[in-house]
């Protein structure tokens, strides 16, 4: 539509991430022929896949084997997980490159060399690029906790590999922003943090994504982390998803999508919950009393975390059940038959003769409207709402 001069709009708040999942889907269609929607969703579950291998390689340096795979296990089958890790957006690729990030930061640490150095650096900057600002806390938290354990805080501040790493992982992050002139004001609003509003919606998005049951497991797992590079990575990590949150207030507290990093965080921690049960707890018991034990441990958890998000569980298992239209979205507790809605958008766009000064009232912000419909406009919220007024009187 771009191409062809029938749509000529781009979203109104600008191109925030580097599209390369709209590009290599854009690629893909030219290839197989047709919009095919599962390619994109396909090189998400992927790239969701790929993250699990490095977070598998992460947790082994820190916990056993075995507490790795339960670390590995509730990353994938965490309910929260399955709708974001098949999604059309750059999440599960930033994900991906987070891990990743993680893994070359911890390898280069163990053996301090240029080479290793630079390879954290390509890592940590992609992840930085993908979606920016969003991994920027935890990629740094990890590498600073680690260089302030093994050389102490004062060479730390003297140490040209700690100057080299921001530089050049911030360089590309930095070029982007500075080229497309996008910032993330809109995202930051430091006076939410005195509003208790702020810190209950966290929590509530938290909830979502990993329920308080494991978030209370990884807690308790970081207090029996050993000393050293373990418990150092794990608060670096930690660390920076609490300064994320605090920067980030009005998405990290609305949006459940942006807790997604606190995923990989909470299930290394919850290896380290079971690689104590299993290996330290239980050391002097039988192996019988040992597996009775574990499993009916892991059971509770499992029960207790099933019921805790029963509502993400039935979601997920009623999406695609599809309701008469208009129906609602998802998140509002029903399913909607979307191939339905996509046809009506179509026909409402021929209707309006494909206007750019439409006045929309559709659900998902109008996004499915706008982009079916081929029509752009305004946004009709409620009419109450102040915004909506100054809105008429400006059209």
């Amino acid at each position: 539509w771009l191409l062809t001069g029938n749509l000529k709009t781009i979203p109104a708040d600008g191109i925030i991430e580097p599209p390369i999942l709209e590009l290599l889907a854009a690629l893909s269609y030219v290839i197989s022929g047709g919009e095919h929607l599962w390619i994109p969703r396909l090189l998400s579950t992927l790239f969701w896949l790929v993250g699990a291998f490095f977070l598998y390689l992460v947790a082994r340096k820190i916990v056993s084997p075995n507490a790795a795979l339960f670390s590995v296990a509730f990353y994938l089958f965490d309910p929260a997980v399955v709708l974001p890790s098949r999604a059309f957006m750059p999440d599960p690729l930033m994900i991906m490159l987070l891990l990743i990030s993680v893994y070359t930061v911890v390898r280069y640490h163990e053996h301090p060399t240029t080479g290793r150095l630079m390879v954290a650096v390509a890592a940590s900057s992609l992840a930085l690029f993908v979606k920016p600002g969003i991994c920027l806390f935890q990629v740094f938290g990890a590498f600073s906790a680690l260089i302030v354990y093994r050389k102490g805080f004062i060479k730390t501040l003297s140490s040209p590999h700690l100057y080299l790493f921001t530089l050049l992982t911030l360089l590309p992050m930095g070029l982007y922003y500075a080229w497309f002139l996008q910032g993330a004001a809109d995202r930051i609003a430091p006076d939410a943090l005195l509003s208790l509003g702020f810190w209950r919606g966290w929590l509530l998005q938290i909830e979502y994504m990993v329920g308080y049951v494991a978030l209370t497991g990884a807690l308790l797992g970081v207090l029996l982390l050993r000393p050293g590079t373990p418990r150092a990575l794990m608060a670096g990590l930690w660390g920076g998803y609490f300064l994320f949150g605090i920067t980030f207030t009005h998405h990290v507290s609305t949006h459940d999508y942006y807790s997604l990093q606190l995923i990989p965080v909470v299930a290394i921690s919850l290896g380290s919950l079971w690689n104590f049960v299993l290996a330290d707890l239980w050391r002097t018991g039988s192996a019988h009393l040992r597996r009775m034990t574990i499993a009916g441990v892991f059971l509770l958890i499992l029960a207790l975390s099933a019921v805790e998000q029963s509502e993400t569980i039935s979601l997920i298992a009623r999406q695609d059940q599809g309701e008469p239209f208009p129906g609602k979205s998802v998140s509002h507790g029903t399913t909607a038959d979307y191939e339905r809605r996509a046809e009506i958008y179509r026909e409402i766009g021929e209707i309006v003769s494909h206007s750019p000064r439409a006045i929309i009232f559709a659900p998902d912000y109008g996004y499915s409207l706008a982009y079916h419909g081929r029509l752009d406009g305004r946004l009709f919220l409620y009419p109450e709402s102040k915004t909506v007024r100054e809105d008429f009187e400006a059209l």
